[in-house]
């Protein structure tokens, strides 16, 4: 088959761009022609569809600039492109896809493209990372809470509350986009959503979807290039960006109050962002001792701390859909404390993968991490090991590749 993946950004910017690509490895390694439809920009990796790929907007950048023509030039791009419509309509001329598989494509490509592909009777996947169909920002959270006052189309409140980066400007973009790109004009365009989490499914079904537009996929990791571990030294690890909505200030405080001595448990994390400072604050001012930042780790240092670790850390206080920082966890056969939030529920069976704690509930962390703490060496790796097997039976390339060409011959056919 010939399958055009379609995603704004086209280099390894986050999951959605990391599981875009693999899937075209994966279909190329079948014997499948894959093309893309992107973004430019100076860290797109080669590819031969390039001329076809809309030109680069950075929206942070535009907005600094000020003014109505900033502030118009924004919102036009994110509503509806017609130099995307027009891009991707020479590219379809050119390839002639059999089927079209949507990423991210909010923002910077938009939902102009859905009408070209449906002139031409190309069946579109559109594989959901998110929850911005239903949540103008993203993740239903307001930058301290779940919220979900948006729903039942009430968008204002995302002005009212000013949940984009707490600012009225990006707010009132972001509400305006929302109107824009709601309604069964689009919605009837998808021949099929893909959902790498139940939890996705549910909730879009709350906010008015038909369930039989969905098919859930979990995502897959290429399992072979993770070594699983069997030895471990004395610290927790968190692998993220230091950002609202990942419940870091949750664990720091779940940490402190838990009972780590005798030996002293240490936690290390890893990453960087905007909380960084206020984060090292928040340990001096509570006297919370062996907390390590370190900073960005390259690829090679990250898994040698990865592998090394007792368990990993997932404390997202926001809708967490099926994050790989799970399916990595488990395939280096560690146990992962998690919160009892999204899809992180699917991913730690507790007590046997891993175990989970109320999300923003920084005592029943530490009872966890306590929890963790009495059990043996033995027992720790029989956990790990049961993460790794998880992974393997779920999560596979060869299972994941089976169920997408099944999907892709099947809406073909229709």
């Amino acid at each position: 088959m010939n399958i055009l993946i379609v995603n704004t950004y086209h280099y390894l910017r986050g999951g959605d761009c990391r599981h875009a690509f693999g899937l075209g490895k994966l279909l190329k390694a079948a014997g499948h022609e894959v093309h893309y439809f992107a973004m430019q920009g100076p860290d797109n990796l080669p590819c031969p569809d390039a001329k076809h790929f809309v030109s680069e907007i950075d929206f942070r950048k535009t907005m600094k600039s000020g003014g109505p023509v900033a502030a118009l030039k924004v919102l036009s791009r994110t509503i509806y492109s017609k130099e995307a419509r027009r891009k991707i309509a020479a590219l379809l001329d050119e390839v002639k896809p059999d089927i079209a598989h949507l990423h991210s494509i909010r923002h910077h490509l938009t939902k102009s493209i859905l009408s070209e592909l449906k002139e031409r009777n190309i069946p579109i996947v559109w594989t959901l990372h998110d929850f911005k169909e239903i949540c103008p920002n993203t993740s239903f959270y307001d930058g301290h809470n779940i919220c979900e006052k948006c729903k039942g189309g009430k968008y204002t409140q995302v002005v009212w509350n000013r949940c984009k980066k707490n600012s009225l400007g990006a707010s009132l973009i972001t509400y305006l986009e929302a109107r824009g790109n709601s309604g069964a004009k689009y919605d009837g365009l998808i021949d099929c959503y893909i959902s790498p989490s139940r939890f996705l499914v549910q909730k879009f079904t709350e906010h008015g979807y038909d369930p039989a537009s969905f098919v859930h996929i979990p995502n897959f990791l290429e399992i072979d290039l993770f070594q699983s571990a069997n030895e471990y030294r004395n610290y927790l690890l968190f692998i993220g960006r230091l950002e609202r909505g990942k419940g870091i200030e949750t664990m720091i405080q779940g940490f402190g109050g838990a009972d780590c001595c005798p030996p002293p448990l240490t936690l290390k994390i890893a990453g960087e962002g905007s909380l960084q400072d206020d984060l090292e604050k928040l340990v001096r001012n509570n006297n919370i001792r062996n907390i390590e930042f370190t900073g960005f780790l390259k690829e090679k240092e990250l898994d040698k701390v990865a592998r090394k670790a007792k368990a990993v850390i997932i404390p997202s206080e926001l809708y967490e859909n099926y994050p790989f920082s799970g399916l990595e966890a488990m395939a280096y056969g560690k146990p992962v404390i998690g919160s009892r939030i999204g899809g992180i529920p699917e991913q730690v069976d507790d007590g046997v993968t891993g175990l989970l704690f109320e999300a923003f509930n920084a005592e029943d962390l530490s009872d966890k991490i306590n929890r963790l703490n009495r059990l043996t060496p033995e027992e720790i790796r029989r956990m790990g090991a049961k993460g790794r097997e998880k992974v393997e039976q779920i999560n596979s390339p060869h299972q994941f590749l089976s169920k997408i060409q099944d999907l892709y011959k099947n809406l073909t056919k229709r």
